[in-house]
């Protein structure tokens, strides 16, 4: 499975729970690249069969400058029926937290991807070992997620174009 993992980080923190993701999905078989948003276009997107957003909240409840092109081209981007789930760090300092992670997360659901409900919400270090292993079962449960989709994908379009199938019981 190609998996691309874009993040933007102020701190490090959500870098580090971007590294702590590929490396767990890396681990699982899976051809994971990682870059910041700022450097990656929208368009891309669609070349992976899963993606995974972070991002840090700015200023209280807002998008970090840095992902702001990334956001903008989003809404023009063709990502319909990409996979994809949002993950991020922020300081619960603030009343409003982690708004960053949901205006992505509602974005990608505008411009038609199909996205993991479920978001990964740390607050500030990703240093204990909780909060590492917080990273590792959400890398896991967003994979079975995603390969979930696949199967389902493949089934509805089978039936779809009325594509017998025959199902063989077989033993891994």
């Amino acid at each position: 499975m190609k998996v691309f993992i874009g993040y933007i980080s102020l701190s490090g923190n959500t870098e580090r729970m971007a590294v702590i993701i590929k490396d767990r999905l890396a681990a699982c078989g899976c051809n994971v690249e990682m870059e910041r948003l700022d450097t990656i276009e929208a368009d891309t997107l669609k070349d992976y069969d899963l993606v995974l957003i972070g991002s840090y909240t700015w200023n209280k409840e807002e998008l970090p400058y840095e992902a702001m092109e990334f956001y903008e081209e989003l809404g023009q981007a063709d990502v319909h029926g990409v996979k994809a789930a949002c993950f991020g760090s922020d300081d619960l300092f603030y009343t409003n937290t982690y708004t960053a992670i949901d205006i992505l997360l509602k974005k990608m659901k505008g411009s038609g991807a199909y996205v993991y409900d479920k978001t990964l919400k740390i607050h500030q270090k990703t240093t204990t070992y909780d909060q590492t292993k917080k990273c590792e079962d959400f890398a896991d449960q967003v994979l079975r997620w995603s390969n979930k989709r696949k199967k389902w994908r493949l089934f509805s379009r089978s039936r779809v174009l009325k594509i017998p199938h025959y199902v063989k019981s077989v033993s891994l």
